[in-house]
């Protein structure tokens, strides 16, 4: 009987884990369909975050009455993770995807892990599993494909992807110090609240004279209001839910099924292609991906599988 009670924790927390990167594999959907209403990325995400950190912040004091908050210093230091971290990653992400189909950007993003587990490498001495050559050749082999399908005109959306990933490369890697001291709930609404500042100083400070444009219509804050909530608070919920059942391990693996909602969504709802040569680029990087998250997660390291605050919340 206990034996049955554990695989059906844990079959709920891998459907748990997938549910969460199906809500955010949506996100480049209801995020076009703003772009369409007349709004851009910056509009979107300063509304975006406008709206999921005040409903974040009320779920927690609803659910966690008397939870400690971090105290002075890593506080600090968890609202710079989503002032500068969070806010410049989510900059790049959507600003790759009003020039590039939201696809190749999904598949693109995801080499993000293997540039975690080197920065870890060299930052914190976490040597990698000797897997590590062959799952970065295999990245940088489906990037360069998935690359390959990218036109001349979209040649900005593959560097802002690169540098979202980047961006969330060190986002993950620095935080893996302080994070994991702290419930996810109270970090993700700290970050959450670093992004909103983040992103209204922007909107202030409109740097190299950035426009800011919000949805023209109700049907465009509609977009808007799912990509905060059901894109952004639940699937942070559903993720952290998933972990408490099978672990960061397992539940980092299921987040590669990400990419695959963004590419079927994209072909189904915005005429977006899909080649052979993006479909093995695509298979590569997932992949590689997997294979490194399960041989991490074996050998208990800190690497992306377990040093990641938010796992996929990233975009």
């Amino acid at each position: 009987m206990p034996d049955v009670k554990r695989v059906n924790v844990r079959a709920l927390g891998i459907a748990l884990a997938v549910l969460s990167c199906t809500l955010y594999g949506a996100n480049p959907l209801f995020s076009v369909n703003t772009f369409e209403d007349g709004a851009n990325s910056r509009g979107l995400m300063i509304a975006r975050f406008l709206i999921a950190a005040p409903l974040l912040l009320g779920y927690r004091l609803l659910t966690m009455r008397g939870a400690a908050w971090p105290h002075r210093r890593d506080f600090g230091e968890i609202f710079l993770f989503g002032f500068l971290g969070f806010t410049f990653q989510s900059f790049f992400y959507f600003g790759a995807i009003e020039r590039m189909d939201s696809g190749l950007v999904s598949i693109i993003f995801h080499c993000f892990p293997i540039m975690a587990v080197l920065l870890s490498w060299w930052l914190l001495n976490h040597r990698p599993s000797n897997v590590i050559g062959l799952c970065l050749t295999a990245t940088v082999v489906g990037v360069s494909l998935t690359v390959g399908e990218v036109s001349g005109a979209e040649t900005t959306g593959v560097v802002l992807t690169l540098a979202g990933a980047l961006t969330y490369t060190f986002y993950v890697v620095l935080s893996s110090r302080v994070m994991p001291k702290y419930d996810g709930i109270t970090g993700l609404t700290i970050i959450l609240f670093g992004a909103m500042f983040g992103w209204l100083t922007l909107w202030v400070v409109r740097p190299f004279g950035m426009q800011v444009r919000f949805p023209e219509t109700n049907v465009g804050w509609l977009n808007v209001a799912i990509v905060a909530t059901m894109g952004t608070i639940l699937p942070m919920g559903l993720f952290f839910a998933a972990m408490k059942r099978v672990g960061p391990g397992p539940t980092s693996v299921a987040s590669t099924f990400e990419p695959v909602v963004t590419i079927a969504a994209g072909v189904a709802f915005l005429d977006e292609r899909l080649t052979a040569r993006s479909v093995v680029g695509a298979i590569l990087v997932i992949g590689a991906v997997v294979l490194l998250t399960v041989t991490e997660a074996r050998r208990d390291v800190g690497s992306l599988t377990t040093a990641s605050p938010g796992g996929a919340a990233h975009n």
